[in-house]
């Protein structure tokens, strides 16, 4: 009895053992087997394959052991492999691991004439790859670098190099390069995703591209995001990152009001240029005085260079006839040029004058100007300037009258000084 009982257990270890998949004891990563029915011409959709019973072995009177099922396995990048399996057919094996992903075991073949359909029991384990195994097996399989070719100015572009360099004996295929870049740095001339159909083994690709600044300053560029597809198993591979330095003047400028502390009829106006960036500037101001004002005293207008972090400031006052509610003040015009001869223009926002605290602040400054950036990264062409403009209310003949008489005494100075 205790023979019987030993040769029984020795019996299900030994079937346990072989309906193991053949791989788990190599590497312990494969998951526990579940098991499906399929019926002559049905399919299952395993972990993004789809396995088919796609034939059977001839049907006899009755079933045999060596019958045997022919399956199809499709994977989603439309790879295809066919396995015929049995279970005591000496020929053929009871399992078969499809691109070291899926492997299938045959746990019944039934094929007789009394059945109206030839049907398998199969078992499917997947195999799962973890995290670390991942980026081990990716840090050995693609390297990636990215770098600068080197700094730039505000008008200028600046040009990444990215290397892909394939490490193993075999292809790498459809490699998807994605780029990030940070805020106010844009791909120019603007280009969609990078793809790579193929590369072959121990293989070098360098892909370069060109960005653009809409101001200038200290960008960090992230890493660049590779994506690649291995017996149907999606892997990440990324870049270091990279910093670029892009140098200019960055004019920053604001207008204020206040109701002036000794004449409440009177408003003092103070116009703050600030150049931000890393490189001197000359600058024109010329701010536009608000409807039915008249001039008391200060500056409206100035030439001058402005260094880096350095600051000027235009105040004057005005004597209005009247307020009203809603009324306009115009924005402060800022035109700048360094010394290579990249040029923009800066406005400030424009304000409504609504009602006035007793405390001499005003009530409410709106905003008429929205999504307009501080630093318009504006050349001196004639189109452009006038979409500019465009964006503008013009204001009749009080700019084109102020302009003459700025200029005008300008001369007037220039020839008293001589």
């Amino acid at each position: 009895m205790m023979k019987a009982y030993v040769c029984i257990i020795l019996a299900i270890l030994i079937l346990a053992l072989a309906n193991a998949p053949i791989a788990a004891e190599e590497n312990g990563n494969w998951e526990e087997r579940i098991n499906y029915t399929l019926y002559w011409g049905d399919s299952i959709d395993v972990n993004g394959s789809l396995i088919t019973a796609h034939d059977f072995s001839k049907a006899k009177p009755f079933d045999v052991d060596t019958d045997y099922v022919m399956l199809t396995i499709l994977s989603e990048s439309s790879e295809e492999w066919n396995a015929m399996l049995s279970i005591n057919n000496s020929a053929l094996p009871d399992s078969k691991i499809i691109k070291g992903r899926l492997n299938i075991t045959a746990l019944e073949v039934v094929t007789g004439n009394d059945i109206p359909s030839p049907y398998t029991k199969i078992g499917v384990s997947i195999f799962n790859v973890t995290t670390s195994e991942a980026d081990s097996w990716v840090n050995t399989t693609l390297q990636v670098s990215k770098t600068k070719l080197k700094n730039a100015n505000i008008d200028e572009r600046a040009y990444i190099t990215i290397q892909l360099h394939n490490l193993r004996g075999s292809n790498i295929e459809d490699i998807s390069i994605n780029e990030t870049l940070p805020e106010n740095l844009i791909l120019d001339p603007e280009i969609e995703d990078i793809h790579i159909a193929d590369l072959s083994s121990y293989s070098k690709e360098v892909i370069q591209y060109s960005v653009k600044a809409l101001y200038p300053g200290n960008y960090t560029i992230p890493p660049t995001e590779i994506r690649f597809v291995n017996k149907g198993i999606t892997y990440f591979q990324y870049s270091n990152s990279t910093n670029l330095i892009v140098h200019g003047p960055y004019i920053n400028a604001t207008k204020t009001v206040k109701i002036n502390e000794t004449d409440p009829e009177v408003l003092d106006f103070t116009v703050n240029v600030k150049n931000e960036g890393d490189r001197a500037a000359h600058i024109r101001v010329h701010d536009e005085m608000i409807i039915d004002s008249k001039f008391i005293d200060g500056k409206t207008s100035a030439n001058l260079v402005i260094f880096p972090e350095n600051t000027t400031n235009l105040s004057y006052s005005v004597h209005m006839n009247s307020i009203h509610s809603y009324m306009i003040v115009p924005s402060a015009v800022i035109e700048f040029t360094d010394a290579k001869g990249y040029s923009g223009t800066v406005r400030t926002n424009r304000y409504y004058l609504n009602d006035i605290f007793e405390n001499g602040e005003l009530d409410s400054i709106e905003e008429n100007y929205e999504n307009i950036p501080a630093q318009m990264n504006t050349t001196t062409g004639p189109s452009e300037d006038a979409a500019i403009n465009a964006d503008i209310p013009s204001y009749g003949n009080i700019r084109s009258i102020r302009d003459l008489v700025d200029t005008t005494f300008k001369i007037i100075n220039e020839a008293l000084s001589f």
